[in-house]
C-alpha cells in the first residue's frame, strides 16, 4: 500500500474518532481597561454523546473566582452576553462596561438540559486596569545593543480587549519605513493592533530613545508608551588630534596634544605617530594625551590612532612647530635688562647735562663788565702813561671804523 493511501486513512480514522473529553480554547489572560468592554474568545469541545443535548434552550454562564462560584453573565454589577453561536461551540462573549476591582478567573458553564450540565476547568484570568496598559514592545527589553548597520525591525502591538474601541498607535521617532497600524488575530481569536518600523542602525541612532505610545480618545484615557533605549555599536570615527599650544612655539616650552574621537564602546588604546619626513610614521607613546618639551628635533607632524573592539581610525595630521628666532625666557630676561641699563644710562646722562648747563650760565652771569686799557703817549721822554677807562659803545665803533683806515703816519701824536 502506497503512503498517500495509508495518510488517507489514518485522517479518515482521527475525524471519525468519537470525542470523548471536555475541551475549552480561549486566552489564559486577558488585559480588561475599567469602564470598557471586553470580549472573550471562547471555543468548547463536548463528548459526542452530550451532542444531542446541545440545543438553543442550553443557557451558558461564567463562574467568577472558581468552578462553583458566582454567575456573573446575569448579575447586577455585569452586562454581558454571548455573541458566539453555542450550537456551532462558539462561546465567544461581550461584557459591556467591565467595573474595576474585578479582576479575577473566569471559568465557562454549560447548564443545559440534564446530562449537558458542566463547568470547563479551564479559566481565563481577566486583570482590569484603571488606566490604559502600555503596549508591548518587541524586541521586548530596556536597552536594544545592535551593531552598526544592522537592519532592525520593531514591533509594537496591544491587546484590542474591546474590538469596538481601538487606540492611535503612533511612533516617536519615526525611522525608516513604517507599517500601518493594523489588527491581527491570534490561535485564540483575539484581537490584537500591531505595528512595525524597519531601519539601518546608524551611529546617529545611539542612546535614542524610539517610544510607541497609545492614544485612547474616548474615556478621557492617558496616552500610554513603552520604549527602547539604542545602543549602536560602532568603530572609532570623527578622530581629530588638538595641538596646544597651537602655531609655533619657542625652545623649552611644553607642548600638549590630545586626541578625541567617538565610539561605541570607548576607545580602548590611542597611539600617537610622528611622520618621519619620509611618508613613515613612528610610534611615539600611548595615551589619549602627549607632552613634549619643544626641541628642534620634535617639529613635525603627528598623528594620533584609536582603536575599539570594532575597528580602528586616523585623525589628520597636526604640526608642531618650533620659531628659534624667539628668545627664551631667560634671553627675555637678559634683553630686558639690557634695555633698562640702556634707559638708566640715558637717563644720568640727561641729568649731568642739565646740571653742566646749569653751571655754565651761572658763571656767564657772575661775570662782570670787561675794562679795557688805553695807551696815551706823552710830551714826557721818560715814560709814558697809561691809562685805564671803561669801554664804552663808541670804543667798539672807533674800533671797527680803524679796522677800515689807513695807518696812522709816524709822526702823528697818539691821544
Amino acid at each position: 500500500m502506497s503512503v498517500p493511501k495509508i495518510l488517507v486513512i489514518i485522517i479518515w480514522i482521527l475525524r471519525g474518532a468519537e470525542i470523548k473529553t471536555w475541551e475549552i480554547k480561549m486566552p489564559q489572560n486577558i488585559d480588561a481597561i475599567s469602564g470598557f468592554c471586553i470580549q472573550i474568545p471562547c471555543q468548547f469541545e463536548i463528548p459526542d454523546s452530550f451532542k444531542k443535548s446541545l440545543k438553543n434552550s442550553v443557557e451558558v454562564m461564567w463562574k467568577k473566582t472558581t468552578t462553583e462560584g458566582a454567575n456573573v453573565l446575569r448579575s447586577k454589577l455585569f452586562q454581558g452576553n454571548v455573541i458566539g453561536n453555542i450550537l456551532n461551540k462558539n462561546c465567544t462573549t461581550v461584557f459591556h462596561n467591565f467595573p474595576a476591582g474585578f479582576s479575577d478567573l473566569y471559568f465557562f458553564r454549560l447548564q443545559g438540559p440534564e446530562p449537558l450540565m458542566y463547568t470547563f476547568r479551564q479559566g481565563v484570568n481577566i486583570t482590569v486596569y484603571k488606566d490604559v496598559p502600555p503596549p508591548i514592545l518587541s524586541p521586548h527589553v530596556q536597552v536594544l545593543e545592535v551593531l552598526e548597520g544592522t537592519n532592525l525591525t520593531l514591533t509594537c502591538s496591544t491587546v484590542i480587549s474591546c474590538p469596538s474601541i481601538q487606540p492611535l498607535m503612533q511612533w516617536n521617532p519615526q525611522l525608516g519605513e513604517q507599517l500601518t497600524p493594523a489588527l491581527q488575530e491570534d490561535k485564540f481569536g483575539q484581537k490584537m493592533l500591531a505595528s512595525s518600523q524597519m531601519f539601518n542602525a546608524t551611529p546617529l541612532n545611539d542612546r535614542l530613545k524610539v517610544s510607541c505610545t497609545l492614544l485612547y480618545s474616548q474615556g478621557a484615557k492617558r496616552p500610554v508608551e513603552t520604549s527602547v533605549i539604542l545602543r549602536v555599536l560602532y568603530a572609532p570615527q570623527n578622530t581629530i588630534a588638538l595641538v596646544s599650544p597651537s602655531g609655533p612655539v619657542s625652545e623649552g616650552s611644553v607642548v600638549i596634544l590630545s586626541c578625541h574621537s567617538e565610539s561605541n564602546p570607548a576607545v580602548r588604546r590611542y597611539e600617537w605617530y610622528k611622520d618621519s619626513g619620509s611618508g613613515e610614521l613612528v610610534l611615539q607613546n600611548q595615551g589619549q594625551t602627549l607632552t613634549i618639551i619643544a626641541r628642534s628635533n620634535v617639529q613635525g607632524l603627528y598623528v594620533c590612532k584609536v582603536y575599539n573592539i570594532h575597528g580602528t581610525d586616523q585623525s589628520r595630521a597636526v604640526a608642531v612647530g618650533i620659531n628659534s628666532s624667539q628668545c627664551s625666557v631667560a634671553l627675555y630676561i637678559i634683553c630686558g635688562l639690557l634695555v633698562l641699563f640702556l634707559i638708566l644710562i640715558t637717563a644720568v646722562d640727561l641729568v649731568k647735562y642739565k646740571s653742566l648747563l646749569k653751571r655754565l650760565q651761572e658763571v656767564e652771569g657772575m661775570r662782570g663788565s670787561m675794562t679795557y686799557a688805553t695807551l696815551h703817549r706823552t710830551s714826557d721822554p721818560v715814560y709814558n702813561v697809561i691809562q685805564t677807562r671803561d669801554r664804552t659803545e663808541d670804543d667798539y665803533e672807533n674800533r671797527n671804523f680803524s679796522k677800515h683806515q689807513p695807518k696812522s703816519e709816524p709822526w702823528l701824536e697818539v691821544s
